[in-house]
């Protein structure tokens, strides 16, 4: 056999390798099983002991109990909306606390005086107060902040709205030649925020709610079909396993291309870290894509692991709000959880990705 009739036969079989690799691949399951030896399953079984549904925006995801919260602010609209529980007491302590000091804040200008501006009372049947007051201490008293202060459920909620109030004499010149600048916008703003108030409820973080609307930290609004939605939780254990879940959403921002279509973008950003697993999964009615990135930490040699789950990056909407879940180690301070121990936790939790049932009018 001459030498030419080899190489055609070498190329032949290798070419035959490859494809039959490709079919291969291509029959394999998505996710791939995470294969655990003994110590690693139990320390996974350990880990998702107890497992219960938490509710963020209009999606559901379940997470070990000990998981909790370290996020209380979430945005709608142009404002910001912070939550804690609290005793009523301590509520109607807080607002005796905070008008006082109120009053006796200065302004950098003193014709800027009072600072604070007015006091509203909520409607009948709501717990709560609303500030009028100066936006700093050191601008124009046209610029101002709604500052509400509302009690319900036994949580204590902060909602910032800024307005603008130049119905001053001292701006009647500005405002002929600037009216869109110098203008009164608190009545329109008013009631913008008291509709608002009017659909928060405070919720415990494990009550599931069941009408249509978004979740919060501690708390639920019902829906308007208009607000703009930015939530996002950061979830660790006490004590700190060093293993945090990140979850962000949003209903306004659209992707031109979805997380996969940037894989070039990706690769070539990362540092000290190299792409472990990527493909789409079908979760629970929803199209999704994942990236599991592992590699090493910025200023060390610790074991890095950062694994997103997105859905609705591209069609992101009031009725397909984007969803963005990551699991992702503390770089101060190594995980004791092992690669396939953190895939196994990974591949259980997302699984269980969903809409909230009644989560939209249209269900």
């Amino acid at each position: 056999m001459n030498r030419k009739r080899v190489l055609i036969i070498i190329a032949i079989v290798s070419l035959l390798v490859v494809v039959f690799y490709g079919l291969w691949q291509q029959l394999q399951p998505y996710p791939p099983h995470t294969m655990l030896n003994q110590k690693e399953k139990l320390a996974v079984d350990k880990l998702l002991t107890n497992l219960q549904t938490r509710c963020i925006g209009r999606y559901l995801v379940d997470l070990p109990a000990d998981y909790n919260n370290t996020v209380n602010m979430a945005r709608v609209n142009d404002s910001w909306v912070e939550t804690q529980r609290l005793y009523l007491p301590a509520f109607e302590q807080r607002i005796q606390l905070r008008e006082e000091a109120l009053r006796q804040t200065k302004t950098v200008n003193p014709v800027n005086m009072p600072y604070l501006k007015n006091i509203y009372r909520l409607p009948e049947g709501m717990q709560g107060i609303i500030f009028e007051r100066v936006q700093d201490q050191s601008v124009s008293d046209a610029a101002r902040v709604l500052e509400a202060h509302l009690y319900n459920n036994g949580v204590a909620i902060k909602v910032e709205m800024k307005v603008s109030n130049a119905s001053a004499a001292r701006y009647d010149k500005g405002r002929q030649t600037f009216p869109d600048i110098y203008d009164n916008d608190v009545p329109e703003k008013l009631v913008e925020l008291k509709n608002l108030l009017s659909r928060i409820q405070g919720r415990k973080e494990t009550e599931i709610p069941t009408t249509a609307g978004s979740c919060i930290p501690n708390a639920f609004i019902i829906d308007n079909h208009r607000d703009k939605e930015d939530i996002g939780s950061l979830y660790k254990t006490n004590p700190d396993n060093y293993l945090n879940v990140r979850i962000q959403t949003d209903n306004f921002i659209r992707e031109k291309d979805s997380m996969l279509e940037r894989l070039g973008v990706i690769k070539a950003s990362l540092y000290r870290g190299s792409i472990f697993r990527k493909g789409v999964r079908k979760i629970n009615k929803l199209d999704t894509e994942e990236l599991l990135l592992v590699g090493q930490q910025p200023n060390s040699d610790d074991p890095r692991y950062q694994f997103t789950l997105l859905t609705n990056e591209k069609t992101g909407g009031k009725e397909t709000p984007v969803f963005d879940l990551t699991v992702v180690n503390d770089e101060e301070t190594p995980t004791a959880y092992t690669q396939n121990e953190i895939v196994a936790f990974w591949d259980a939790i997302s699984q269980t990705v969903r809409v909230r049932p009644g989560a939209f009018k249209r269900q």
